[in-house]
């Protein structure tokens, strides 16, 4: 069995926002964290923001989720998965469907594995709905509807 921690980082209120969706889907997991980068704070902010968690997981493994590649909180998230302090992942451009498979999947896989799981699960899920549309469709024509969550 595995054992990790998640942070959501992002500009805004990206980091909570997706926190409080995947809570209200999957319920409160307590080593699910989000830290948002806020108008007020600087690159040195969000870092203290981030060193705090990770002093709290020691012994575990992180997965760092950021919201675009290149931005404050990726480059802040870059410095400490190369530090080579401790089993550090970070993925970015990630969407919800990824986070919440990750965070179900979380105690199942290792780091890396979670890791190449965002990737696929974010690349998996987006659709354009008229072309979906088109393709789902019964010999007569008809559209077919999938089953919600």
């Amino acid at each position: 069995m595995h054992r990790s921690v998640i942070i959501i980082t992002g500009h805004g209120s990206y980091a909570t926002g997706l926190k409080s969706s995947i809570e209200l889907i999957a319920g409160v997991n307590n080593e699910l964290y989000a830290v948002d980068f806020r108008e007020n704070d600087s690159d040195l902010s969000l870092k203290y923001k981030i060193k705090k968690i990770l002093e709290k997981h020691t012994d575990l493994p992180i997965l760092i989720v950021c919201d675009i590649v290149g931005g404050t909180p990726f480059k802040v998230a870059a410095e400490f998965a190369v530090s080579g302090d401790k089993k550090i992942e970070l993925v970015a451009g990630c969407n919800l469907s990824a986070l919440l498979e990750i965070v179900l999947q979380k105690d199942k896989l290792s780091i890396s594995e979670l890791a190449n799981l965002a990737v696929k699960t974010t690349k998996n899920s987006v659709l354009n709905f008229t072309q979906y549309n088109e393709h789902h469709k019964d010999d007569e024509g008809t559209e077919k509807m999938r089953e919600g969550i």
